[in-house]
């Protein structure tokens, strides 16, 4: 595409296109959608976008603006990558480059995290004077839409505008400019050192690089831990972790966060220090690296450390040989054997059968591993607490009503086999027609695919026309019925055809 913008340093992709619409004169957000990405259904997203081959494929290869360079360079995505497993990372770049359906913010843990996520999106005035300075126009930058961050580094506190971060017309990109109307905000100093808003600047800055396991994080903080001395043999000391967070954060400015410390055993500062199961926010690894560091530190050596970790080696301390009975093993198989026909290895053991299970576990465990699996048998059981069958009548009845009903209705809604259900009340039945066989036929036959709606719509204008209208065109009738030609179907237009006697 002729005269994409290319993105200023710093600034978000969902800035970049919308400067592109302010540029190509589009006002119509559909219609950006078309020109820019070939697809109307494109979500307008601030934070971690997808569809990025396209938009890369608008600029010159000499710029070195690929998939990869702008998702680094001009998304959110540096703030969690760090932290991710490699795999994780690797098909999170492929779902922003490709398409993700909503998946990259679920990969990634913000749809779940405690982390107090930005409501609306925010701009630093100072900076947009300089932006409106130096390039002629304003665009949002990246840091000022970080959750965690209110300060802008090099001046003061960033404001909230009136544009929501997830908007309410999700296809929408809002382009930033001098008179976007700003909501008031409380005038408090700044801190003195700007923690939280540096460490996301060095995160921001990051090159690709591939992530360190989620084991090895854990291993760095329980060294970490160890070379600050507060761990109790080979335990960390929550207690003592506790104190130097609360000493190096207040309260008020982790409640701020969303970020709660307490004696839970579930709680996160005692989760971070433990065998890492999941990522943890950027947020909380800024909390407790700054608690136990202090300020000398960068992310780069922290990163580069934490890929050094290896789990040590444990050495199994070699027991005697134990010489066991070939008798009593035969007695023991035997036994574990009829009680695994009858019961299967869960209720056995629960039926007073453990002590068989412990003794062939240790003395015998590849038999008993084989075996168990051999007879496995499933704790499912099949609901029979509704009769299907009567069931089956009683909505096939109910959607008989319906029909009966919306015939004399020619102006409804397209009658789909879920706008069936709804009018009956069943939709909670929508996956268990496989139990509802006469319901499902029938559903089958009198349901309304695209074509046989586009065909009643049109009956409907040709009823209600006037004959002293004059003579029906193909795009009045389009109109009139409020179709789009693009999206006529190939058994609409025959209809069409016929009708109006077109050749």
């Amino acid at each position: 595409m002729l005269n994409f913008p290319v993105p200023y340093p710093d600034e978000l992709l969902y800035s970049t296109v919308a400067r592109a619409g302010v540029r190509f004169g589009i006002t119509s957000p559909k219609q950006l959608l078309d020109e820019i990405f070939g697809n109307r259904k494109v979500i307008a997203t601030v934070d971690l976008p997808s569809h990025l081959e396209t938009v890369a494929g608008h600029y010159p290869i000499t710029l070195g603006l690929t998939a990869e360079a702008l998702a680094y360079r001009h998304t959110l995505l540096p703030l969690y990558a760090p932290f991710v497993p490699e795999t994780r990372r690797r098909q999170i770049l492929k779902q922003m480059a490709t398409h993700s359906k909503g998946a990259i913010h679920v990969a990634l843990g913000v749809a779940a995290s405690r982390i107090k996520q930005n409501r609306f999106l925010k701009v630093c005035p100072a900076c947009l004077k300089q932006q409106r300075q130096k390039h002629g126009e304003c665009y949002w930058k990246r840091q000022w839409q970080a959750a965690g961050c209110n300060f802008c580094p090099e001046h003061g506190p960033l404001v909230e505008t009136q544009h929501r971060f997830r908007n309410y017309h999700r296809h929408a990109f809002i382009a930033l400019n001098p008179d976007t109307p700003l909501l008031p905000y409380q005038n408090t100093p700044p801190p003195p050192d700007k923690r939280i808003e540096r460490r996301v600047l060095e995160l921001l800055t990051l090159l690709p690089f591939r992530s360190p396991k989620l084991e090895q994080w854990g291993l760095f903080y329980k060294k970490l831990s160890h070379d600050n001395g507060i761990t109790r043999g080979n335990k960390v000391n929550h207690d003592q972790l506790r104190q130097k967070v609360i000493s190096a954060w207040t309260s008020g400015s982790l409640s701020q966060l969303g970020i709660v410390i307490n004696n839970s055993q579930s709680n996160w500062l005692r989760m971070i220090v433990r065998k890492h199961r999941k990522a943890f926010s950027y947020l909380e690894h800024i909390i407790v690296l700054e608690a136990l560091l202090g300020s000398s530190w960068e992310f780069t050596d922290i990163l580069n450390r934490v890929k050094k970790q290896v789990r040590p080696k444990q050495v199994q301390k070699k027991g005697s040989n134990k010489v066991i009975d070939l008798d009593e093993l035969n007695k023991k198989r035997a036994a574990w054997l009829e009680t695994l026909k009858k019961m299967g290895t869960r209720a056995g053991r629960l039926a007073g059968k453990d002590y068989l299970y412990t003794w062939l576990y240790r003395n015998d465990r590849s038999w008993l591993m084989q075996n168990n699996k051999r007879y496995r048998k499933t704790t499912r059981s099949e609901n029979k607490r509704i009769d299907w069958q009567a069931r089956d009548l009683e909505i096939l009845e109910k959607l008989k009503g319906i029909r009966a009903v919306v015939e004399k209705k020619p102006n409804s809604p397209r009658r789909t086999k879920n706008w069936y259900c709804a009018q009956t009340g069943c939709t909670l039945y929508a996956k268990k027609f496989h139990k509802l066989p006469l319901s499902a036929a029938f559903l089958d036959r009198i349901h309304e695919s695209v074509a046989d709606y586009q065909i009643r719509r049109i009956r409907l204008t040709l009823q209600k026309r006037d004959s002293t209208q004059g003579t029906m065109t193909f795009y009045k009738l389009l109109r009139l019925s409020g179709l789009n030609e693009d999206r006529l179907k190939p058994k609409t237009r025959e209809f069409i055809r016929h009708t109006l006697e077109m050749p």
